[in-house]
């Protein structure tokens, strides 16, 4: 997503990114889908004196996350957690009410508000659209569609 690509983030930032995303996959058993997107992020993201990517995936819940850390981070950094996080939770397919429960409490402690917290919600539904509109069975889309907008 453009928001963490158009960021230089620091290494701490990488690093609570990646906590942030791994405890919103570990809510509901972190599924291969999202360590493969928290992997591919951090992979992409981190430095030479960073873990390596197999070190942290290899133990996700050795990297606890406090969202209390993040606070006080620049706005844009906060919606750069919250749409991260809605991915990682939407990479198996689906929203679970818990997942959202625990991008919600993120998004509060980071200071981004109910209305900001349903717009980033819209923007990855509407990423995930697009990235499948392009399929020839229209049916199949038009059935994610309904199920994503039920989440």
């Amino acid at each position: 997503m453009p928001p963490v690509q158009d960021q230089n983030l620091s290494p701490a930032q990488v690093t609570q990114l990646t906590k942030a995303m791994l405890s919103v996959a570990l809510v509901d058993d972190i599924q291969p889908a999202e360590a493969a997107l928290i992997g591919q992020f951090y992979e992409s993201s981190r430095s030479a004196d960073m873990p390596t990517t197999a070190a942290v995936l290899a133990d996700p819940k050795a990297h606890p996350f406090d969202a209390a850390a993040l606070a006080g981070s620049s706005a844009e950094f906060a919606d750069t957690v919250v749409l991260m996080c809605l991915m990682t939770a939407y990479a198996d397919g689906s929203l679970s009410a818990a997942e959202r429960e625990h991008i919600q409490s993120i998004a509060t402690t980071l200071g981004v508000d109910a209305a900001r917290f349903e717009t980033h919600l819209a923007q990855v539904r509407d990423e995930l659209v697009g990235a499948l509109s392009h399929l020839p069975d229209a049916g199949s889309v038009a059935a994610v569609v309904k199920e994503l907008e039920a989440d």
